[in-house]
């Protein structure tokens, strides 16, 4: 039997309840195994100082979000899609 013809038995062979601790571990294994995921986790900080205007553009940001002045995002895809039509 191969690899992952016993991977597949096994979990086929799980009680449902098993399978959510099951695929957080395969996506974490996953997800490690990824080279350009390893490469973003393993990216050095960002080490630039904020300028004044830019801390103010977040801040404005933060305001606009807490009033509730957000689109989600099936409305920006919308009117996305009415523009290229």
């Amino acid at each position: 039997m191969t690899t992952k013809a016993e991977l597949h038995y096994l979990i086929d062979s799980l009680p449902d309840h098993e399978l959510p601790a099951v695929q957080w571990f395969l996506n974490y294994v996953h997800a490690h195994s990824d080279p350009v995921l390893r490469a973003l986790r393993n990216a050095p900080a960002d080490d630039e100082e904020t300028s004044v205007a830019e801390e103010q553009l977040v801040q404005e940001a933060r305001a606009e979000v807490a009033r509730g002045e957000v689109s989600s995002w099936e409305v920006v895809k919308q009117r996305l899609l009415r523009r290229t039509v």
